[in-house]
C-alpha cells in the first residue's frame, strides 16, 4: 500500500497524505493500462483559477466480490508512469470521440 489511505465514493475520492492532510479530488476515470494493471485520474475539489487543474494518477485495484474493497497504490517508476499517462491519454480521447458520437 502506498503512504496514504484513500475513502472512494465511486465519483471523490480522499487521500490521507504524508502530512496527515486531506485532500479530497473528484475522480475522472478508472481505465485499464499497461501490464492488465487499471489507473484512476483524480483532480483536486480545491482548485482554483484560470488554469486547468492538476490531474493525478495512481493504480487502481477493485475487489470483484467487495466493491468497498479498493486499493490506490503509487506508480513507482518512470516508466510505469509514462505507460500509465499514455493510456489516460487513449482513455480521454475515447471518451471525448464517444462524447462527440453521442451528440449528433
Amino acid at each position: 500500500m502506498s503512504d496514504f489511505d484513500e475513502i472512494y465514493d465511486k465519483d471523490e475520492v480522499t487521500l490521507y497524505l504524508d502530512d496527515d492532510t486531506e485532500l479530497k479530488c473528484d475522480v475522472i476515470g478508472i481505465f485499464p493500462g499497461p501490464d492488465d494493471r487499471e489507473y484512476i485520474a483524480v483532480t483536486p475539489q480545491n482548485w482554483e483559477g484560470d488554469e486547468e487543474p492538476d490531474v493525478y494518477l495512481y493504480r487502481f485495484w477493485e475487489n470483484p466480490e467487495d466493491e468497498n474493497d479498493i486499493r490506490i497504490d503509487d506508480i513507482e517508476t518512470d516508466e510505469e508512469f509514462e505507460a500509465a499517462s499514455k493510456a489516460y491519454d487513449e482513455f480521454l480521447a475515447d471518451e471525448y470521440l464517444l462524447d462527440e458520437d453521442e451528440e449528433e
